[in-house]
């Protein structure tokens, strides 16, 4: 079923700290993540810059924030079109693109997302995710066996 529906929109201001522990957690030592005096002086660049790893996980934040901590992500994809760096608002505006019932209790769907500084996208970002339609723990996307799953991104 096409829905079309947007999802609420979020913001973060992104810190050093937001930036340089994401590149720590992931283990990119790359100095253009870490080091804003390497950044700005020998990389060209405003500031230190937030990594793939970091927005991956910014991105899951958004989609679990807003379906629950039981979301099953299936497939991520992103462009980073612009630096983000720290002192930057970053929001978060999704739209639900489809949703296939796979019963009562769950949904697959698919979401387009775009992450905006000052009115500018600065990401966008295509995902597909598992959610548990009910309160019910039983239907977690989590408890579908990987084939079965993987059927589902598949269809």
């Amino acid at each position: 079923m096409n829905s079309n529906k947007l999802l609420p929109v979020t913001k973060h201001m992104i810190s050093v700290k937001d930036i340089q522990n994401g590149a720590i957690s992931s283990r990119d030592w790359a100095p253009l993540h870490s080091d804003q005096d390497w950044a700005i002086n020998e990389g060209n660049l405003p500031n230190i810059i937030m990594n793939n790893y970091t927005l991956n996980g910014w991105i899951i934040k958004y989609m679990t924030d807003i379906f629950g901590p039981s979301t099953r992500v299936g497939k991520v994809g992103f462009k980073i079109k612009k630096p983000i760096c720290p002192n930057n608002l970053l929001e978060f505006h999704g739209q639900q693109i489809n949703e296939n019932i796979i019963s009562n209790n769950l949904s697959l769907m698919q979401l387009k997302i775009e992450i905006k500084v000052n009115e500018e996208i600065v990401a966008s970002a295509d995902a597909t995710i598992g959610i548990n339609k009910s309160n019910n723990h039983d239907y977690s996307p989590w408890k579908i066996n990987s084939d079965k799953w993987m059927s589902y991104l598949q269809s």
